[in-house]
């Protein structure tokens, strides 16, 4: 009886082993690939650990991340000089493009395969109207004129609100990064 005790509890263990396997091996993950001759630095954000993470891609190369907390979801950034972090929404199974844009003058991502839930922003000066905004006609990572006392400063787009966008000003430190309206803020 003993045995026969045994066995059953070995088949219930081995059971349980043959279904925490593939959970384990369904951990979401997405590509990042460098389109650049230079080694990229960067942070990725995974929400379920809520901090961002010091990441590197070298020159021509694509990397695999995973998302530990096993939420689709989350998020890169890229600093560029003077400029500030500009953040991108990123879905598992997706696989996304670092390349340096000459027209803005900053660090781009787009999307070469469409992730779960990952919207990257739209190609350079095509309008997004902000969903459920009030339709101001920017993107993350546009280049804008902003009105700050009386005077226009060049700024860029790095965050979409319901019916505000964050910028950062140009050649500025972050501390001046603000949330502006429609009436603010006009294109570049």
């Amino acid at each position: 009886m003993k045995n026969f005790g045994r066995a059953i509890a070995a088949i219930f263990a081995w059971a349980l082993l043959c279904m925490a396997l593939p959970a384990a091996a369904q951990i979401p993950t997405y590509n990042i690939y460098n389109d650049t001759n230079t080694v990229l630095n960067f942070q990725t954000f995974d929400p379920g650990r809520g901090t961002w993470k010091d990441q590197q891609v070298g020159p021509h190369q694509q990397k695999t991340f995973n998302m530990n907390s096993g939420i689709p979801t989350g998020k890169i950034r890229i600093a560029t000089a003077d400029r500030g972090f500009n953040e991108y929404n990123i879905g598992a199974g997706g696989v996304y493009r670092l390349t340096w844009s000459q027209a803005k003058q900053m660090w781009d991502v787009s999307a070469d395969q469409q992730g779960v839930g990952g919207r990257p922003k739209q190609p350079y000066g095509q309008a997004n109207p902000v969903p459920g905004g009030n339709g101001m006609p920017y993107s993350q990572g546009d280049a804008t004129m902003v009105l700050w006392k009386g005077k226009w400063y060049p700024a860029t787009v790095i965050q979409v609100g319901r019916e505000r966008v964050k910028i950062h000003y140009d050649g500025y430190d972050n501390s001046w990064d603000e949330w502006v309206d429609g009436s603010r803020i006009r294109p570049r």
